[in-house]
């Protein structure tokens, strides 16, 4: 039998930081001890919560470690263990410094009755892998295979599938074992194909056990849902879903547009309610026809695990509210976005929020690793599961090639594979079963979560003391004087040319420096955003020399480049690679110890 033992005291207190979980009546006899280990006491201290429990032979004990400030929860984790002690992932304490609560519950579970673990991928492959038609020579299709074989998934959501179904399944299957070889299924109809091509696709190493007939309805068809009912090895079964919902008036743009609108105290185009509309466009119809009329037509009343994957093309409400109102690119939105939240109230989970609750250190972006992440952070693809026997470990985004597909004209162009991250989720389904055979995906926390980088120490140096030259110019928007006029929303576009660019500053005279700020362009259109080159001084402006080489994302906020000691007129940039061959800066920013 399977034995609970209720959460019990903290075993360390952290003064003014952790309050213990109460003691629960009836508490089992073997006593449960954690604590947290910290880096400190502060706010903004990394910490790892410990966990033991007495092992009991020939069963496995599963525990939950939560952390939570009043009903914000900040850290999630459940873990499995046939020794007793687990340790969770790093995480980091809230920034405000009021107390948190570390809660722990452990389950023990005879060793045959953990479940069964499954990973769970879910991605639109922009194009059938072709980057839009961009790709022809078939080589990102062939990486991009290599890597889903690398994730390994035992069930893949595909959205975009567009004609390399049959491919992908034949690239997943090359020398693949018999008992681990997975079976493809195409979901979209030919009917529904529209001017696009087959859409949804299914793979997976489970039994497929039915494929559900279309659903069409005013709203939705199969080029936005489809299914099939998967066979687990211990003779149990679960529903699995790929899921497209419409992507005009998206999010993307607005949000961004809001958020630097907000940081720069600019008027806003549109109110919050106005950016909640946008997901109403379709999607919340869509979200309606797929929650309460599909899924029901093809699962009844069965109360067998459910799994989803797929491109929302809308916000998640878990990560707009007001506990992370400070977040990076947030800028004070707090935003209940209506269609993610209609999931959650039927039910399901957000497997990446679940595992990763802080949305300040884990914001998930998956728009987009192609044409940029802009600064407010746009997750817009999703894993939910729902059902009582589900367990989430770990869920993770990638956006990056693999290392040995990395440093070719492909990647430098195209950093991914598509144009959206891809999502992957582990979980273990309870039941028969010995539970977990690999370590669960974990995501990397972002070095810098907090809010809009401050202003560096110094004081900036006038627009008006200040002119710019460049090597490369373009009629209207080719002006390097819109780099250094103090208007982060004018921009200097150099247009495609061959790189190395240059943009120099002439500081009117030698100044002693302390930093200096280039902020990307602030537009939706990011193309020239500066990837990678080196910051140089000069006192001449002839003779040049190099102090700080540097490599940038594809993001909005600032970069500042540390330039304490220096003196010189002269600061140039020198641009090594800017997305798309070109080179945009909306400002740069000199500043001088006073």
């Amino acid at each position: 039998m399977r034995r609970s033992i209720p959460p019990l005291a903290a075993a360390l207190a952290l003064t003014g930081l952790l309050t213990t979980a109460p003691a629960a009546a009836g508490a089992a006899a073997t006593p449960v001890m954690y604590r947290l280990e910290c880096d400190g006491l502060l706010a903004g201290s990394t910490c790892t919560a410990v966990a033991t429990a007495r092992p009991r032979p020939h069963h496995v004990q599963e525990f939950t470690l939560t952390v939570t400030r009043g009903d914000q929860v900040w850290a999630r984790e459940t873990l499995y263990s046939r020794t007793g002690t687990v340790r969770s992932r790093p995480f980091v304490l809230p920034a405000r410094r009021q107390s948190v609560k570390l809660d722990v519950s452990v389950t023990t579970l005879p060793e045959q009755q953990v479940g069964t673990p499954v990973r769970l991928m879910s991605w639109n492959l922009f194009v059938g892998g072709t980057i839009n038609g961009q790709e022809k020579t078939g080589e990102n299709l062939r990486q991009m295979i290599d890597y889903i074989n690398e994730v390994d998934p035992d069930v893949l959501f595909v959205i975009e599938g567009y004609g390399s179904g049959q491919k992908i399944l034949d690239g997943l299957n090359a020398g693949r074992p018999a008992d681990e070889r997975f079976t493809g299924v195409r979901l979209t109809t030919p009917e529904d194909y529209s001017a696009n091509g087959d859409n949804l696709w299914l793979y997976t190493k489970l039994k497929v056990e039915k494929v559900y007939p279309r659903y069409a309805d005013a709203d939705i068809t199969s080029f936005n849902l489809g299914g099939a009912r998967l066979g687990l090895p211990d003779g149990r079964h679960v529903h699995a879903f790929s899921m497209w919902t419409w992507h005009e008036i998206s999010a993307n743009w607005d949000v961004h547009e809001a958020a630097v609108q907000n940081l720069y105290g600019r008027p806003r185009t549109k109110t919050d309610a106005q950016l909640l509309d946008d997901d109403r466009f379709r999607r919340v119809a869509m979200g309606r026809a797929i929650l309460d009329k599909a899924l029901p037509s093809f699962i009844g009343d069965d109360d067998a695990p459910v799994l989803m994957g797929g491109d929302l093309n809308a916000w998640p409400y878990l990560d707009w509210t007001e506990q992370f109102a400070g977040a990076r690119g947030h800028a004070g939105l707090v935003l209940p976005w209506p269609l993610t939240k209609m999931f959650a109230d039927s039910g399901f989970v957000d497997t990446f929020r679940h595992a990763n609750p802080d949305a300040g250190r884990h914001p998930g972006r998956t728009w987009s690793p192609q044409s940029g992440y802009r600064s407010a952070p746009a997750r817009i693809d999703y894993i939910f599961t729902r059902g009582k026997d589900v367990r989430v470990l770990g869920s993770r985004i990638d956006d990056r090639r693999l290392p040995r597909h990395q440093g070719s004209a492909l990647d430098q162009t195209y950093p991914f594979y598509s144009d959206h991250s891809a999502v992957v989720t582990d979980v273990v389904i309870r039941g028969r079963g010995t539970g977990p055979d690999r370590p669960a995906v974990a995501d990397e926390p972002e070095d810098a979560p907090g809010g809009w980088p401050s202003p560096p120490e110094g004081t900036p140096v006038p627009p008006a003391e200040l002119s710019a030259t460049a090597t490369v110019t373009k009629p209207g928007t080719g002006d390097p004087a819109r780099a250094i006029d103090g208007d982060p929303f004018t921009d200097y576009r150099s247009g495609v040319a061959p790189q190395p660019h240059t943009i120099t500053v002439d500081l009117g005279r030698v100044r002693n420096l302390s930093a200096v700020r280039f902020q990307p362009t602030l537009a939706y259109d990011m193309s020239g955003t500066i990837e990678r080159g080196a910051v140089q001084v000069s006192e001449d402006g002839t003779t040049f020399r190099d102090v700080e080489r540097v490599e940038w994302p594809r993001m909005s906020a600032p970069h500042d480049v540390d330039l304490k000691g220096v003196s010189a007129r002269y600061l140039r940039l020198r641009v090594d690679y800017g997305m798309g061959g070109a080179s945009t800066l909306a400002e740069i920013i000199p500043y001088e110890i006073s």
